[in-house]
């Protein structure tokens, strides 16, 4: 289903006719953005992420990372054009001053909760999509093809270019309307966060509409990752991005606390030099430093769970960082 460019709320109005306009509106000459455009595969950076769960390998991920150079061209676009966008309410991730809280927090204490996540959330935006969202805009055909060659890799959004997460807010527009009138219809609450939409309200109405709130994915362009979405309830402690949501503001897992504290008194038991070895993993498959590592993550508990946070430092505190 294409954008549809005269909704009374459509978010961004570009109205970029002329290059001298681009020109004026970058701050960047044309000869510049043209060198960007042609010169791409000398200026981006392919990494290939192997990222782990529980200590097995998942399907590998590919993030491009731009040259210093072409990185600050595309923050400019982002701060200059894409960010001046009105999104709609409950679009939260690449929104500058947002977090995960932010999102979290809009469905505790709720009844029940269906949590979804798109598929392939970046590569599904190819190239003749952002192409329609920059003609929506009021960009002329000339600026809407620099503008989409520019922010665009391999056909379609690059995940890693500054860009991309507002890009896909802006062009996932219509799924947020049509979401948003559905949640309102059905008195529910809705947030998305980048490729993750969670819905919350009471069970009664939640059950009614969760068919087409799923349906609504795929004719926007979409694809619905069926093993990420889950439907839980309030009696069973429902998890969003990692927090528990029963009460009325986001806690920690103690099973999170309980690992952390296990962690922390093999330390002080067998060693940190054993406990290294054995140590997780990051996302390039690189062993993480052991003590900034958990420093980390007591910061993060001590967010949610003060007390927890204060007795894990103490631990900290008293291990031999030096066995």
């Amino acid at each position: 289903m294409p954008l549809n460019e005269h909704h009374p709320n459509f978010p961004l109005k570009l109205n970029l006719e002329s290059l001298k306009d681009l020109e004026r509106r970058l701050g960047y000459p044309i000869r510049s953005l043209k060198y960007f455009c042609d010169n791409k595969s000398s200026n981006v950076k392919t990494l290939t992420l192997q990222q782990y769960k529980n200590g097995k390998p998942k399907e590998p991920r590919t993030v491009y990372n731009p040259s210093p150079q072409y990185k600050r061209l595309l923050r400019i676009i982002n701060s200059k054009l894409l960010s001046k966008a009105n999104l709609p309410r409950g679009v939260l991730g690449g929104v500058i001053g947002k977090c995960i809280d932010d999102m979290v927090s809009e469905h505790c204490n709720q009844e029940a909760v269906l949590s979804m996540d798109m598929k392939k959330y970046f590569p599904s935006i190819t190239s003749d999509r952002v192409v329609n969202f920059f003609k929506a805009t009021g960009c002329s055909p000339e600026i809407t093809g620099i503008l989409t060659d520019l922010v665009t890799l391999n056909n379609s959004l690059p995940q890693g270019f500054p860009t991309s997460p507002m890009l896909a807010n802006l062009i996932a527009f219509g799924l947020d309307i049509q979401h948003l009138s559905q949640a309102k219809k059905n008195n529910l609450r809705r947030t998305r966060w980048i490729d993750d939409i969670v819905f919350s309200g009471r069970s009664k109405d939640l059950t009614v509409c969760t068919k087409s709130l799923l349906g609504a994915i795929k004719p926007h362009g979409f694809r619905l990752s069926n093993k990420k979405t889950k439907y839980q309830v309030r009696k069973n402690n429902p998890i969003i991005a990692g927090l528990e949501i029963r009460g009325n503001i986001p806690q920690l897992p103690s099973s999170v606390i309980e690992k952390i504290h296990d962690i922390l008194n093999e330390c002080k038991c067998s060693g940190t030099a054993s406990v290294q070895l054995s140590y997780e993993s990051d996302c390039f498959g690189h062993k993480k430093d052991l003590k900034s590592s958990l420093k980390g993550k007591i910061i993060h508990v001590s967010k949610y769970n003060k007390v927890a946070g204060k007795e894990l430092e103490e631990i900290f505190n008293s291990v031999d960082w030096k066995s």
